[in-house]
This record gives C-alpha cells, structure tokens and sequence, in this order.
C-alpha cells in the first residue's frame, strides 16, 4: 500500500512539474507566472525528497539529505539574486555566486556515497574510468571557455568565481560519468537523477558560454527548473531505496563498452590539441594538453596494473579450483597424483620416511540408497572435514574417487596405526572406513607404492572392512614389525 501511494503521489508530481516547466518555458521573463515558476519549483524539489525519504525509506539517507540541502542552497540563490534584479543591480560577484557554488561539493558528495556507500574501495575501477574520462574533458573545458573567460584586467575574487562555475560543471559532468561507470540498480529513480545531471549539467555549459559571449538573456531558465524537478521525482519514486543498494557488486573488469571509454579519454586530450593548434589565433595551449595527456596516461597505467592484478588473481582461482574437490573442499584425485611425487622427490633427497594410505567408507552405496545421494553427499563432506582436522600440518588427505580417500603421512608404520585409530574415531555418523597403508621403501615409483596401499585396503575388506591393513615390500618384510602386535588385523 505504501509503494502503490507513493507511486500515485509522484505520478500527480510528474504532472504539475510539466506544468511548472512550461509555464516557465512559455511565459516572459519577468512576468508574474514566470517568477511563480522560478520561486515553486525549489519548493517542490525540497518536499518531494522530504516525502520520498519518508516513504520509501532508503538503505542511505544521508546522500539524499544532501542533495536536499543542494536544493535549498540553489533556491536561495534564485531569492538573493531576484532581489538584486529587483533593485536592478547585479553585482559580480554576489552572495548568490556563493549559494550556487555551494551547491556542487554537496551534489558530487551525494551521488558518491548513493553509487560507492562510505568505501570507494569497493570500485576503484569504476573511479579511475571517470576520472580519466574527466580529466580529458577538463582539457576542453579549458581550451573552450577558462581560456576565453579569464582577463587580465578582472579582479581575482571575480576571477576566481569566474573559474570555479566551469570546473563545477566539470565535477558535476563526473558524477554523471561516475552514475554510468558504478554498479548502482538503474531503476525509474536512477534515469531520473541521470536525466536530472545530464539536463543541469547540459544547461551550465549553455549558461557559461553564452556569457563568455555576451548573450546570456536567461533563456536556459526552464531547463533549471526540468532539472530540479527530475531531482525530486527521482526521490519521489518507490525504486529510489535501490538506488545504490548493496545487492550489485561492481566489476572491475573491461567490457566493450568501457573498452571505448577509456580509449576515448586516452585520445581525447591530443584530439584537442590538435583541434586548438588548427583552430588557433594565436599560441597553442601545448603545455595544458600535455599535463593533461600525462595525467590520462598515468591513471590507465594504474587502470591496466589493476587489470594484470585481476587476470593474475583468476588465474590462480582457477588453479586452485583445479585441484580441489568441489563437493568436499579438500585436495582431489589430480593434486594427490602431483604432490606424492613431489613429496616422494623431496624424501627421496632428504632420506625421510612417508606412508601412503587409501581409505574406503564401508557399505557407502547401501548408506547412499538408504537415505539418499544428498545425505551420502552430506557424509562425505563431514568425513573428509572431520579426517583433515585430526591431521598435521605437514599430512594430505585427498578424495581419491567416489567414496575412496588418500593419505600421505610424514612418519612410520607404527605412527600411522596412532594417526589411523584418531580416524576411525572422529568418523561421523556411526560409519566405518577400511583402509591400506603402505610405508615407502625407497626407489619405487608413486605408481608402485600407491598399488601397494591399493592391495592393503582390499586386504581389509576381504577381512571383514572397519579395519585397516598393511601391504610390506617384498625386499623389506621388517616393515611389517612396526606394527606392535600386528594391530593392523584388529578391527577398530
């Protein structure tokens, strides 16, 4: 109910802003309904986010708190500088270049924290693309306005405001850039806030070129007021408590589309070099266009280093995955077969003693019929987990194959009965397992001494299973004295 309410109340705020705006867009500057729009539509903006985050009750507030003090700093503005036109002096610059200018840094912080939330970490990616984007058009920002706008004679608080609405505009044409390049859900209330930028963003560029040519006669009026009240529909409208939620991850990857973008500002600064040095009067801006090619530069250097730790980061995922099992998390059949003759390689240097053993649930199809493939899954899982905790650091168990599990213990025969027995017991679910164990005799393959452990588990199920069994090398029959009392004939 409270969804399709606010959805009604920002439908009928739809309409009376086309109102608005068309009226502002009709009527003659100066007339009564025009300066009725001018000092209405602020007011509208102010209680559709009030509304809008009262009903719709975003995850983050504070960025649409502040793109509400944004609004009520530019509508005070209009109030101050309509006093001055009403007194028919308009000073430059005035406490209203203040009110306007402090909009800015409050609209950038908004729509940072509504895309990135409190950590721009989460999509440094996404910042880097912006911000090489935005510094290529900085460059045409200067060459086409902050050159042309700045005169020697002007005063320099004058001429410090006179900057400072470009590079605004440049900072508000980034967050546009930054909506585009985040992971934010683009809802109706996204495309409304884009729509809202682009539109505001679109209208200063109009207003500082026409006043760096003399012509500015307020006819981009209506386009502020659209901007305004896209700004308050967008908070208006139900879909505004996604906006930047926490569902989407960004990614930090390159798609086609981004591919172009980056491109695109890696050219775009010795595009308009070259376009200035055509085009040009007199001196090249050469030194602007190069400290800006070289920033560019630098920040896709950071951006491909980002890149190369991605795909390095994958590789070794899936490495990783490649040798693990992915039902139980532990080493598979492909990582035993590497690491027994690696480690058989390094005890073959250092003379150490390894035993390797193949263990087998008992009756695990009759267990897996009678309750199902997702119990059977389920034991699985637990045993090789309750198995690797009751090893050392140094030991591997690995599954094998189906049911089958494989051993490499660093120790004696006489040990891994110890170590044989903390499994037998830690087993879950009332089972059982029979195993082999085979110690390695030296100069015998992998294959070999795996065959041997092979025969021992058979050994153990012949002999009734929930036991486990020792297969000696025929030249090193002692072996078989490790066992004290040749326990391993027991059932455990």
């Amino acid at each position: 109910m409270a969804t399709s309410g606010a959805r009604t109340l920002w439908i009928g705020y739809c309409g009376v802003g086309v109102v608005l705006t068309a009226v502002r867009t009709i009527a003659p500057e100066g007339s009564p309904a025009a300066t009725f729009a001018t000092f209405c539509y602020p007011l509208m903006t102010v209680a559709a986010i009030v509304l809008g985050v009262r009903l719709n009750r975003p995850a983050r507030k504070l960025p649409w708190v502040l793109l509400l003090i944004m609004t009520v700093c530019g509508g005070a503005g209009n109030v101050v500088m309509s006093v001055y036109l009403f007194q028919g002096r308009v000073p430059f610059p005035s406490p209203a270049d203040i009110l306007w200018l402090a909009c800015y840094p409050m609209l950038l912080a908004g729509l940072m924290l509504l895309v990135d939330g409190m950590s721009w970490r989460r999509d440094r990616a996404g910042i880097l693309d912006t911000l090489m984007l935005t510094g290529g058009l900085g460059l045409g920002m200067w060459l086409v306005f902050l050159h042309d706008l700045i005169e020697p004679a002007m005063p320099l608080e004058a001429r410090l405001v006179t900057v400072a609405y470009p590079l605004a505009d440049l900072l508000l044409l980034a967050g546009v850039i930054r909506m585009f390049t985040s992971s934010a859900r683009r809802g109706p209330a996204f495309w409304q806030l884009v729509a809202s930028l682009g539109i505001q963003g679109l209208a200063h560029v109009g207003w500082v070129w026409q006043s760096s040519q003399g012509t500015n006669h307020n006819e981009l009026a209506p386009a502020f007021v659209l901007s305004a009240l896209l700004l308050g529909g967008a908070a208006l409208h139900p879909s505004m408590a996604k906006v930047g939620g926490e569902g989407a991850q960004p990614s930090a990857g390159v798609s086609p589309r981004r591919v172009l973008l980056i491109s695109s500002a890696c050219l775009l600064s010795p595009a308009l070099l070259i376009v200035d040095g055509i085009s040009a009067d007199g001196p090249v801006e050469w030194l602007a266009a190069s400290l800006c090619s070289i920033l560019v530069f630098l920040l896709l250097i950071v951006r491909v280093l980002g890149l190369i730790g991605i795909v390095q980061e994958q590789a070794d995922k899936l490495e990783s995955i490649a040798y693990l099992d992915g039902l139980t998390g532990i080493p598979n059949r492909r990582a035993w077969d590497a690491e027994l003759e690696r480690r058989l390689a390094v005890a073959h240097r250092s003379g150490g003693t390894l035993v390797v053993g193949l263990m087998d649930l008992d009756h695990f199809k009759r267990y897996n019929d009678l309750l199902g493939h997702q119990a059977g899954d389920e034991l699985l899982r637990a045993a090789s987990s309750a198995w690797h905790h009751q090893l050392r650091a140094g030991d591997l168990i690995a599954r094998y194959g189906g049911e089958e599990f494989g051993l490499i213990l660093h120790c004696r025969l006489k040990d891994a009965m110890i170590v044989m027995d903390r499994l037998q017991e830690a087993t879950p679910h009332s089972q059982t397992f029979s195993a082999g164990l085979a110690q390695w005799a030296g100069g015998e393959s992998a294959e070999q001494l795996t065959a041997r452990a092979d025969e021992a588990l058979y050994a153990a199920k012949r002999d009734g299973r929930d036991r486990f069994s020792v297969c000696g090398h025929p030249a090193h029959t002692d072996l078989h004295t490790d066992f004290v009392n040749d326990r391993s004939a027991l059932p455990r």
